[in-house]
């Protein structure tokens, strides 16, 4: 059943009751410092963490900084920005506005004012100028799936899940490699994969919140969660990458890092002893463009209520 929840998009009120509850046990503690102290680099992460502090904190002076930066647009897309940029800022004000729709600051005038700036710009990232590669179309399917959800729209939200089965029938490998990630041989094969891995992690994230469970959903033993020890391996041996130049060491690392979000995601999930290992060194992360602060948003485990006598 489609029940937008209207929390934060990759996550419900049941995550920031874990988060506040388990405050001092890890990871949580240095989640909950970085979010008093992580630098607003820019626009785009002001609101976004500012719409955490108001979610998590409860601190309506920062939910209302993050508003006042959405009701007046300081946040734009520029005409040089690349596509894959233009798509994932506009998931991220996606969801800086639904953290904050409920704001006292925000009147449902000005949010119908964003709705349809959001819904023109989403409409614009479906012309593209150009032929599209693979891993953009999943960021594409993602931001059509997340504005599904803040315009309560199924039809689009459900368009946008078969658009993920597909890709899980047909374009992941059982190794885990996605092959029109990686076969360009051009050098940046491993950014590819790991957005196109983020992107399936994103969207099946996103759609369990509404009633679609895609974390369920696999397609002769694969899933979204596939390519996710494919690419733990080569975070520790860039230099063993098969498909193209691999990259130094230490620049693969700090392209892992940049691109984190979706590990905290998965190991939420799906606990593993292995990316246990990989996210005590990249904790805590924030990932502006994967959801955030996902070591505060997606730190403990899924709780599963204990039955009782009679189940």
């Amino acid at each position: 059943m489609f029940k937008p929840q209207h929390a934060g998009i990759y996550f419900t009120d049941e995550h920031i009751q874990q988060a506040q509850k388990n405050r001092t046990s890890e990871p949580y503690p240095s989640a909950w410092a970085l979010l008093d102290d992580i630098p607003e680099t820019d626009g785009l992460t002001t609101a976004q963490i500012n719409a955490l502090r108001y979610r998590f904190e409860g601190d309506e002076s920062a939910g209302e900084k993050t508003v006042d930066l959405l009701r007046r647009g300081d946040i734009n897309i520029g005409e040089d920005t690349i596509y894959i940029e233009a798509v994932a800022v506009t998931l991220t004000l996606a969801q800086c506005f639904e953290m904050v729709r409920d704001h006292l600051s925000f009147p449902l005038a000005s949010q119908a004012a964003w709705l349809e700036a959001f819904t023109t710009r989403v409409k614009q990232l479906n012309q593209p100028a150009y032929e599209l590669m693979h891993f953009e179309h999943l960021w594409l399917n993602l931001l059509n799936l997340v504005a599904g959800i803040v315009l309560e729209d199924e039809d689009r939200f459900q368009k946008a899940v078969e658009i993920y089965k597909e890709s899980i029938q047909h374009d992941i490998h059982p190794e885990g490699y996605i092959h029109k990630a990686v076969d360009a041989q051009d050098g940046h094969g491993m950014y590819r994969m790991l957005l196109s891995a983020q992107a399936l992690i994103l969207t099946a994230e996103a759609a369990s919140h509404v009633g679609e469970n895609l974390w369920a959903y696999e397609y002769r033993g694969v899933s979204a969660m596939t390519p996710t020890p494919y690419l733990l391996y080569y975070y520790y041996f860039p230099d063993k990458w098969r498909w193209d130049a691999p990259l130094e060491k230490e620049a693969a690392q700090a392209l892992y890092k940049r691109h984190a979000g979706f590990w905290d995601m998965a190991q939420r999930q799906k606990p593993s002893r292995d990316r246990k290992i990989l996210l005590t060194e990249l904790r805590p992360i924030y990932d502006v463009w994967g959801g955030g602060l996902t070591t505060l948003t997606h730190g403990g485990t899924v709780e599963t209520k204990r039955r009782g006598l009679f189940g």
